[in-house]
């Protein structure tokens, strides 16, 4: 999409690319979704009181429902969660809730509130817009040097900015909108939320959790990433 070389372009690249996402769920929903996926959600939460859910995962963890919305349990947060209420303790998401409109995601966070216990925690890892642009317009670092390097591989110039890099963060990927503290406190707290909280991405609370991101995010991973506690009331 940065290097759409008219609107038309644009247009034709974005739609090629809907298209071929789209026909991908469909295919996964016609064969796991409904009968498969709920008799899936179903047995999960009848063998698990402390239930924990993965949104967008590409690893599965264990002792979580483990959803892809291309996968064997197929769940698009953009619509209603195929879901009963309050049947989860603890849900997260990587890298997932950028990929959709932002008034999208303010629907995601009602219906996540919804399906999560008293006192349950949504927690969501997504790139932020401010830690990224601190890191590339600030001084020189390892941090910078990594995001800079990775991010020219994309362009055909033989030279990369850092607006070449902001650019690349917000509207390539699929990204539709990015957030930092302030923007998800306060859709949080419009959801129904209690109390939103920046926490330290490589230590979440559950050890789970904490394992996979320690030992299976990459480096620029973090370094791009902060991550976020939405927590519901008791």
């Amino acid at each position: 999409m940065i290097n759409a070389t008219s609107e038309f372009h644009f247009l034709y690249r974005g739609f090629r690319a809907l298209i071929g996402f789209r026909m991908r769920t469909a295919f996964a929903w016609i064969r796991y979704g409904h009968f498969v996926r709920a008799k899936a959600i179903r047995d999960y939460l009848a063998t698990h009181s402390n239930a924990k859910l993965q949104l967008g995962g590409s690893y599965p963890l264990e002792d979580f429902l483990n959803s892809q919305v291309v996968g064997v349990i197929p769940i698009d947060i953009t619509t209603r969660l195929p879901i009963p209420d309050t049947s989860f303790t603890l849900i997260y998401s990587s890298h997932l809730v950028e990929h959709v409109h932002r008034l999208q995601f303010a629907d995601f966070l009602v219906e996540s509130l919804r399906i999560l216990k008293p006192g349950g925690i949504h927690i969501i890892a997504t790139p932020s817009i401010e830690k990224i642009a601190r890191t590339i317009y600030g001084p020189d670092s390892p941090d910078k040097t990594m995001l800079m390097e990775s991010g020219a591989r994309f362009y055909p110039e033989p030279f990369h900015t850092e607006a070449h890099q902001l650019n690349l963060t917000m509207r390539a990927f699929g990204h539709r909108f990015l957030y930092d503290l302030a923007s998800m406190h306060e859709a949080g707290l419009a959801a129904g939320f209690i109390s939103v909280e920046k926490i330290d991405s490589l230590d979440p609370p559950d050890p789970m959790l904490a394992k996979y991101v320690r030992e299976r995010k990459p480096i620029r991973w973090n370094v791009e990433t902060e991550t976020f506690v939405f927590r519901a009331p008791q």
